[in-house]
């Protein structure tokens, strides 16, 4: 019989300031996580089980086009991008919690509601993935305590 497929999407969006968070203005980054997934099911003699899953992160920061050409600016830059670093650390371990999840999936009587045990999986690890990234921009005061301090 041959596999069935289904893709999902799940998107998480957040935007980040000056210091990293999406409470304060003006903005001088944006960023874009889109973490997304496909999965394809086998029929077995079990029933209908993953057999394939794919999982993507794709994480896009928007800069100005000019930052200020001044040494505390550049650091600030640079701080920024580092705070970055960190936060897709993270959204990179979600999307791996994501992959082993769905694998995980124990086989359903047929494949359609292996795609809706799957969407439910999906959806709990979004919000596992959106915590943890809320969790530490707060835990971090969106940077201030790693060095995210904007320039006089």
């Amino acid at each position: 019989m041959p596999a069935w497929a289904e893709n999902m999407v799940l998107k998480a969006r957040q935007t980040v300031d000056i210091y990293g968070s999406s409470a304060l203005e003006p903005s001088l980054a944006d960023v874009d996580y889109r973490l997304s997934w496909q999965l394809s099911g086998q029929h077995t003699e079990k029933g209908c089980l993953p057999s394939q899953v794919l999982v993507s992160l794709t994480a896009t920061v928007t800069e100005p086009l000019e930052w200020p050409q001044t040494p505390a600016w550049q650091n600030y830059r640079l701080a920024l991008t580092g705070y970055e670093r960190l936060v897709r650390e993270r959204a990179l371990l979600s999307a791996e919690w994501l992959e082993h999840s769905l694998f995980q999936i124990a086989p359903q009587a047929n494949c359609e509601q292996l795609h809706e045990v799957a969407d439910r999986v999906g959806y709990h690890q979004l919000d596992i993935a959106q915590t943890l990234l809320r969790d530490f921009q707060q835990q971090n005061d969106y940077g201030r305590q790693l060095g995210l301090i904007k320039p006089e």
